[in-house]
């Protein structure tokens, strides 16, 4: 069968959420929208899970890889993703995350706006807790209207777009422009969405969804322990990859190294993703300067209990990010 649109979903080990993803999504399923979820060798009950809602609807198919390590990875990840679009039937397919929610009428925005042809939707999230109780960000990125971009205002799609595109639900990509472009140089970042949209410049139609269809989870990321690592080296060695854009719409999504800011540190150490472990393994032999290398090490030997007051009394100061800046450091608090 044909179909219009693939919901693409990348899984593992997420029992205890992807009923829930999924209930969100049947319930918009149309003849022209399949989903396709590729689990990378779940052992907690997601297939179980999923084969319940095969039985009923048969639109969803599910490939299980038999996998050495279940472990959360980059590169499981990335290999997945990409595995779900090969996979795909739907000449679009939507990059869905397997604990996130479809807002009710995504579907049908969605199949509106792939008719004109774009070859990439990226839509608007609203963020929540993990418990999808609280929300914490109505709309990201808060956008007065829609946007079109084409070929001549590439950089300013990449401005307005990248840092959203950390979130994947966001993406509605076009299954024939994914499959042309490079992917397996992508492998192992943790974003192989973002390689395969920025290796080089896009030559058709994009299109921004001002109005959010996905919500997202806060706190909930399977590689948390990984946090410093991602956010300090892997996504702006990647971002600062890319040769068709400028230095400074890459300065927009992230500096180069956000490692060297002792701010930045600052704000790590209180988060706890920046401790003497990290200063050993990552930073040691970065400073050129004995003295911000000294620096360095001592805020990661600071108390996070000294620090955390400041970083609350500075989130009070700031209205538009308060309520997800307070999430974050109670939410560091429990993790620690």
């Amino acid at each position: 069968m044909t179909y219009k649109l693939s919901i693409c979903i990348p899984t593992l080990n997420r029992a205890e959420y992807i009923g829930e993803t999924l209930d969100s999504i049947i319930s918009q399923l149309t003849d022209e929208v399949e989903v396709v979820i590729v689990d990378g060798g779940s052992t907690d009950g997601t297939e179980e899970i999923v084969s319940s809602y095969q039985r009923r609807f048969p639109q969803i198919r599910y490939v299980r890889k038999d996998a050495n390590d279940a472990g959360p990875s980059n590169r499981g990840f990335d290999i997945d993703c990409h595995r779900s679009v090969e996979l795909a039937q739907g000449a679009y397919c939507w990059l869905m995350t397997d604990d996130d929610l479809l807002v009710p009428g995504a579907v049908r925005r969605v199949m509106r706006e792939i008719a004109a042809g774009y070859a990439l939707v990226v839509v608007a999230v609203e963020i929540r807790d993990k418990n999808l109780i609280r929300v914490l960000n109505p709309r990201r990125p808060d956008l007065e209207g829609d946007l079109r971009f084409d070929r001549s205002s590439w950089e300013a799609f990449v401005s307005a777009a990248g840092s959203h595109l950390t979130f994947v639900g966001a993406v509605v990509v076009e299954r024939s422009f994914w499959l042309e472009r490079v992917q397996e140089k992508y492998f192992g970042t943790g974003f192989v969405h973002v390689g395969v949209i920025f290796d080089r410049p896009i030559e058709k139609e994009v299109l921004m969804v001002a109005q959010p269809l996905v919500i997202i989870r806060l706190g909930n990321a399977q590689w948390s322990s990984r946090t410093f690592q991602i956010w300090m080296f892997g996504w702006p060695d990647l971002v600062w990859s890319f040769s068709g854009i400028s230095d400074q719409a890459k300065e927009k999504i992230t500096a180069r190294n956000p490692w060297s800011s002792l701010g930045v540190l600052l704000l790590q150490r209180t988060l706890g993703t920046y401790s003497v472990r990290e200063y050993q393994t990552l930073l040691r032999q970065r400073f050129s300067s004995q003295r911000r290398g000294l620096a360095a090490w001592m805020i990661a030997l600071l108390p996070r209990f000294l620090l955390f007051p400041l970083a609350w009394v500075y989130a009070m100061t700031r209205p538009a990010e308060r309520a997800m800046r307070l999430f974050e450091l109670r939410q560091s608090w429990r993790w620690k």
